[in-house]
């Protein structure tokens, strides 16, 4: 027999060794090499002794073991298994062949990269090449579709490169639709993550705008309107007063006498959509936003018979108080955008500053403003440590005092002030 064929007969006639080589496979196919040490626990009687006979040392006191692969090759040379090699004895120990994991691995990547190239091709468009581009470099919102791809579910990455490779939709298309025409089920998008991961990784690559792991609703609604698709239209609305919107030239009649009934109106997403320009009442005044339905209402109470211009956004910003703001920034309008003293308000204000910097002015953000209207509202440390995400000379000292105060502010006690403010600008 040969050395190796001895040295595998040897070792598998001793059942003391079965767990040791079994450890030895583990450690080649992971290093990729014959090196590196085992770790045996919880030592047999069986195992101290065939370990003493092998190296020579007492092992009968000790729970483990630490064995190197390579000082137990080395016991080969100058018995009957001289040139024999632990990789190959091992195999034959435990009756299959060796595979380096790092080489599975390389293995199972190509075939991973190959079925995105493969989607890609199938799909061809400049969104689908960004997504495989990204997937293969590893984006951080890469990982819902190797997950897809390990559990199997490859038809719903196809489906998202499907939909990709017909975006953007030249007109708006309700979300439903959109995903009935897809994969035959108008809810298959409703709950998919994929999708939006998707739609973020192209829009980031083309406009710059950064991606988020935990999108919420508004920013779901805005991706979605910026490729053409709807996910709500209806109850997704804005309230406004004194503002005169246009289609196809045209000036819309019930805006107007709206207004000349002095009534407000809920402007949803769907009609808004289809304007060409919106501006105000009076071409040459400022448009005010504020945030609190009751404040709105409570200035239009008192200015109802002046040419005002007003919005409510409720809160934080919905997409359809989003494109009737981008309108009037077309029409180069001023806006006062005024809102609660608590670190949500002011990054509102903020957001809204930064996108439109020469068009939306702070209103009644002052140190002085915010003293005047304090409440006993405490702020949180977690909500004090959103404040570092402003970066605004305009807000610096009203944030610091609002750092060392740590109370909120309402708009509800600013209102007498805004109404003021309001007809010091109107007829």
């Amino acid at each position: 027999m040969s050395p190796k064929e001895e040295a595998v007969k040897y070792f598998r006639e001793r059942t003391g060794f079965s767990r040791l080589f079994l450890e030895f496979a583990k450690r080649i196919e992971s290093l990729g090499t014959t090196g590196g040490h085992v770790m045996l626990t919880k030592l047999t009687q069986e195992e101290q002794i065939l370990l003493r006979n092998w190296f020579q040392k007492d092992f009968s006191a000790q729970k483990s073991a630490k064995i190197s692969l390579k000082k137990f090759e080395e016991k080969f040379e100058g018995t009957r298994f001289d040139g024999a090699l632990l990789f190959d004895v091992v195999e034959g120990v435990i009756g299959r062949k060796l595979v380096y994991k790092k080489e599975e691995k390389d293995a199972n990547e190509r075939q991973k990269n190959h079925f995105f190239i493969e989607l890609e091709k199938s799909y061809t468009s400049e969104a689908t090449t960004i997504l495989t581009t990204s997937i293969l470099e590893k984006h951080p919102l890469h990982v819902g579709f190797i997950t897809a791809y390990n559990k199997g579910d490859l038809n719903e990455i196809e489906k998202v490169y499907k939909g990709l490779s017909i975006l953007p939709s030249e007109k708006p298309i309700r979300l439903p639709l959109f995903a009935e025409k897809v994969t035959g089920n108008p809810h298959e998008f409703d709950n998919e993550g994929k999708i939006i991961s998707a739609l973020q990784i192209v829009r980031e690559k083309q406009y710059g705008i950064a991606s988020q792991n935990n999108p919420n609703a508004e920013y779901i609604n805005q991706l979605l309107f910026d490729f053409g698709i709807l996910k709500d239209d209806v109850t997704n609305y804005v309230t406004i007063f004194g503002l005169i919107g246009e289609r196809n030239g045209e000036v819309l009649r019930s805006w107007k006498e709206t207004f000349t009934e002095k009534s407000v109106r809920n402007e949803p997403l769907r009609e808004i959509v289809k304007l060409d320009r919106v501006y105000p009442i009076q071409k040459d005044k400022p448009v005010f936003i504020v945030e609190n339905s009751g404040v709105f209402s409570s200035i239009v109470d008192e200015l109802e018979d002046y040419s005002i211009s007003i919005i409510c956004t409720h809160g934080q910003f919905k997409l359809a108080a989003v494109q009737i703001i981008k309108l009037l920034i077309k029409e180069n309008c001023t806006v006062y955008y005024s809102g609660d003293f608590d670190p949500e308000g002011l990054l509102m204000a903020y957001s809204l500053k930064q996108r439109y910097p020469n068009n939306i002015n702070y209103w009644r953000f002052s140190v002085e403003d915010y003293i005047k209207t304090l409440s006993n509202i405490e702020l949180s440390p977690d909500r004090l440590r959103k404040l570092d995400n402003i970066k605004d000379v305009e807000l610096e000292a009203m944030i610091q005092q609002m750092r060392e105060i740590k109370k909120v502010a309402y708009q509800e006690r600013q209102i007498l002030d805004l109404v003021k403010d309001i007809k010091s600008v109107t007829k």
